[in-house]
């Protein structure tokens, strides 16, 4: 018996040592890949790193950017900064924001792993970009998200002004709106109702509404959402629909029921998701029914398959009681 011990431990310690000696070579690989490598190298190789490749690595790939590669070099260990939330690299992130470069592509990226390294300190920096004239709107989303991503108080603030702000263009009202609910602000709630209730405002930003408004509200988020299952914008109706099956409450059991008799099917869809997610059994009549007659094959399908939850989920209270 010691025998077999003293052999399985002397097995574990071989295997830990070959496992460190594996990653001690990879390390090495890429410190030298970084050393020496050409551009096309260094991109390919990063390209298909998904994590932490340690700290001899990462000090190296910082080193990247006091050298001259090609852009694609510095977008590709930039994104792997973000993958890696490397915070060391913040200072030089502000720094490569100013880079001259031909296109968004490289600005976006920064300000995307900006965003992923969630450092407040980079507010003033973004803010400062997204206030000149001559920014992009698709820079001036990806600093709206990275706002989300950060989500402080002062965040939630100049997100709220830009949500609110009927002279602001579209496509950023509506990405703040996302950045809001990405970010959980209650701060908001009031202003994602007004804009998903008021049909006047555009379906994209009703859309976004409905679904930051069901991750802020959870269920306090219901009856506004009830009220647009039936929007004459189907889309509307189907975020709403969505919203309130991902909060899997009880409460909205009924509504979604409701929403099984829209004549939009993506609507009856995430209706059926929701009921199957909460095992509401109150639903079994009308999941019958959708099973066998609905004009969606799909629909059909998911309601066979929810009612099988549901039908189970059944059966084994009743077994539960029994036993």
């Amino acid at each position: 018996m010691k025998r077999l011990i003293t052999l399985l431990i002397y097995i574990l310690i071989l295997t830990i040592l070959l496992i460190y000696k594996i990653t001690a070579d990879d390390n090495e690989y890429y410190v030298n890949l970084l050393q020496y490598g050409t551009d096309s190298d260094i991109v390919k190789a990063f390209s298909q790193v998904h994590e932490d490749l340690g700290s001899s690595v990462n000090k190296k790939a910082l080193e990247i950017f006091q050298e001259k590669h090609s852009e694609r070099v510095y977008l590709t260990i930039v994104q792997y900064i973000g993958l890696v939330r490397l915070q060391k690299a913040q200072d030089i992130l502000l720094k490569e924001l100013s880079r001259k470069t031909k296109h968004d592509d490289y600005r976006e990226g920064v300000i995307n792993t900006i965003g992923e390294l969630k450092n407040s300190g980079s507010l003033d920096a973004l803010s400062e970009i997204y206030n000149k004239k001559q920014t992009s709107i698709r820079i001036k989303k990806a600093i709206i998200d990275a706002y989300g991503k950060i989500g402080n108080k002062d965040i939630e603030v100049i997100l709220i002004e830009i949500a609110e702000n009927e002279y602001e263009d579209k496509e950023l009202r509506a990405r703040a709106i996302l950045a809001l609910g990405e970010m959980r602000s209650k701060e908001s709630i009031n202003l994602l109702q007004n804009v998903l209730l008021n049909t006047y405002e555009d379906k994209i930003l009703r859309m976004y509404a409905a679904s930051s408004l069901s991750k802020i509200g959870g269920e306090s988020s219901l009856a506004a959402l009830a009220k647009v299952i039936d929007d004459e914008i189907h889309e509307v109706a189907e975020y709403a629909v969505n919203g309130i099956a991902e909060i899997k409450s009880e409460d909205g059991g009924d509504i979604l029921i409701r929403a099984l008799r829209s004549d939009y099917d993506k609507v009856r869809y995430y209706a059926i998701l929701g009921l199957s997610y909460i095992k509401y059994r109150k639903a079994v009549d009308i999941l019958q029914f959708k099973a066998e007659y609905d004009s969606n094959e799909l629909i059909r399908k998911e309601a066979k398959k929810a009612l099988k939850v549901i039908q189970g989920t059944a059966e084994d209270q009743k077994q539960a009681v029994t036993e």
